[in-house]
């Protein structure tokens, strides 16, 4: 009984290992992907607004850097959306 859970428990997290590794070598989703995303969550931005907000928080190499966030002009007081 105990092999056949230690067998299971294995084979969960081989498939999960594996799936994270694919999830991972995807990659950063393209401005495109993400667009319609962007525009449900910040409706009031335009689609030029969104690309450079992408944009800032991918730079360089695909992460976004320590407070890019919290230091940019995307901050809103508007709290009705959360």
């Amino acid at each position: 009984m105990n092999k056949k859970w230690i067998a299971g428990l294995g084979a969960i997290l081989l498939t999960l290992g594996i799936g994270t590794a694919v999830y991972a070598a995807d990659g950063t989703p393209s401005f495109r992907d993400m667009l319609p995303f962007m525009q449900k969550m910040h409706p009031q931005l335009s689609e030029g607004e969104l690309n450079q907000m992408y944009q800032n928080c991918h730079q360089g190499n695909g992460m976004q850097q320590s407070g890019t966030m919290m230091q940019s002009a995307y901050r809103f007081d508007d709290t009705s959306n959360l």
